[in-house]
């Protein structure tokens, strides 16, 4: 019966073409082809595979959709691949679509799948919530480099009293651009009517992840972590989602690529820095977090922390090995599904309210007896 033998199939993908190659089981019938990544393209790769298929590609964002399309419109099992893990493919001498394609398709025989460096495809409600932190972040570097830009008009005339934290409030901008004439006015005045928009643009991403979170039974567990505000939370949410997937803290520390580099070899052992082979989604906001952390006037346990290995390591080292920390304290409240162990249910509802994220409770008003 036709679709019931398992064919090999592994996929190489670019942005707008992919070579496949197809191998039976005993490499006898081997089959290789290329299309397009557009609507017909796709449909004619849906037609030539089966049920029984095994199919693997590299992980990118078109991976995980035309994962999603390919299961669910053929029912063949489909695995995204981490592109860091393949080393058989980019420490290949040989680079070539097709020498990709024939190399997914040689892992596919050769390993089952728990095996093979799969990347877990994200669920709808996760790829929404990456799709709103990565736009956050892009906004967020684009005011920074404009601020940057603004900064150096007045450095350019000579006024060197302007500091760039005095221009992140738009009022001060305002105040502070009376001082330019000419052409350096108008250059600011420009710069100024782009920060306004992408500033208004970053409120309302910030005022999405709030809805979102206010609907998000795990937030309150992961906001109870000192330092943790809604983008840390948000970020943790999609891309660690419950925690599930994931047996220790260490585990999802290494997925981020905050765990330190170990060469060990016979007495000698050299632990190195962090390899930032991982989510870097996490890893820009998680060092904010600790930062925050470290600096509240509300005592938390990694201010010492901090402070015992600042002295010995140095800031830079301490407060990666904080962010660390928290990144694994927030991986155990949301897989016990409790709030941190160092907050309180009061401090976590003062918190919630100050972030919008919980209405303030009314004062009750005390009757006065009657006269």
């Amino acid at each position: 019966m036709e679709g019931t033998e398992t064919r090999y199939v592994g996929i190489d993908l670019a942005k707008r073409t992919y070579v496949a190659r197809m191998e039976s089981p005993t490499g006898e019938k081997t089959l290789e082809w290329s299309g397009k990544t557009t609507h017909s393209g796709i449909e004619a790769l849906i037609k030539r595979l089966h049920p029984s298929d095994r199919v693997g590609m590299e992980c990118c964002s078109f991976a995980f959709y035309l994962a999603k399309l390919l299961m669910k419109r053929v029912g063949c099992a489909v695995y995204v691949l981490n592109a860091g893990q393949l080393q058989i493919i980019y420490k290949s001498t040989k680079k070539t679509d097709l020498a990709d394609a024939a190399k997914i398709t040689w892992m596919l025989k050769r390993f089952p799948a728990s095996e093979l460096p799969v990347v877990t495809i994200p669920t709808e409600e996760e790829e929404h919530r990456r799709a709103i932190i990565s736009e956050l972040r892009f906004k967020k570097r684009e005011r920074t480099r404009l601020i940057n830009r603004l900064h150096s008009v007045f450095v350019r005339i000579g006024d060197t009293t302007v500091e760039k934290k005095d221009l992140k409030n738009a009022e001060v901008r305002k105040v502070r651009e009376d001082r330019l004439i000419g052409y350096e006015l108008a250059e600011a005045g420009r710069i100024e009517e782009i920060l306004v928009l992408l500033e208004k643009h970053i409120q309302a991403l910030a005022d999405e992840i709030t809805t979102d979170l206010k609907t998000e039974p795990l937030a309150p567990f992961l906001l109870s972590v000192p330092g943790v505000g809604p983008t840390t939370a948000m970020a943790f949410l999609a891309h660690v989602g419950d925690g599930s997937r994931f047996t220790s803290g260490r585990q999802v520390s290494h997925f981020v690529g905050i765990t330190p580099r170990v060469d060990n070899s016979g007495d000698t052992v050299h632990i190195g820095s962090i390899t930032k082979r991982g989510c870097t989604a996490i890893r820009a906001v998680i060092v904010q977090a600790a930062w925050a952390a470290v600096h509240s006037t509300t005592p938390n346990p990694f201010q010492a922390k901090y402070q015992a290995v600042a002295i010995r390591r140095g800031k830079g080292r301490a407060i990666v090995a904080i962010a660390r920390r928290m990144l694994e304290v927030m991986w155990i409240v949301t897989v016990r599904k409790e709030l941190y162990n160092q907050t309180t249910q009061a401090e976590l509802d003062k918190k919630l309210c100050r972030l919008g994220l919980m209405e303030k409770p009314k004062k009750k008003r005390i009757m006065e007896p009657a006269a």
